[in-house]
């Protein structure tokens, strides 16, 4: 997560895709997450559910000023970078599954990239475990 840390002030974060610009979101911050991680925070910010086989990487703003930037679920080929820019006042703080914020200053990114090596997932349901039947589980549908 990018977001404005524990400054009562919006944060401004420019959003570039493979090295070209998406958008700059303006508000209390962005979620990065994939559809096995990260889930449930997107999910509450309005995020979409995404099945754990699509492959990709979802971005969910947090209360943005703007009511055109919804999420947007980009392919696991691309590259994200999230800069805060230099020519605004605030800084923004970045976390790991919200653990241990460090301080983003101005001018100052993060990149985020799917791995070459990707981390096997267990499961203790096993694989009769139908995504769909948790999903109406856990949404009580």
């Amino acid at each position: 997560t990018v977001d404005r840390g524990s400054s009562p002030f919006l944060t401004n974060v420019v959003v570039c895709c493979n090295g070209k610009f998406v958008t700059m979101a303006q508000g209390d911050g962005l979620i990065i997450a994939t559809p096995t991680g990260s889930t449930a925070y997107s999910l509450a910010a309005g995020g979409s559910m995404v099945h754990p086989d699509v492959p990709g990487i979802l971005l969910t703003p947090i209360c943005t000023q703007s009511l055109s930037f919804r999420p947007i679920i980009f392919p696991d080929s691309v590259t994200l970078r999230l800069e805060i820019p230099v020519e605004f006042p605030n800084t923004a703080s970045v976390s790991f599954d919200g653990k241990d914020p460090l301080t983003l200053k101005k001018g100052w990114s993060v990149t985020v990239s799917n791995s070459k090596w990707p981390i096997p997932i267990l499961s203790r349901a096993g694989d009769d475990h139908d995504w769909f039947h948790g999903v109406m589980e856990c949404l009580h549908w």
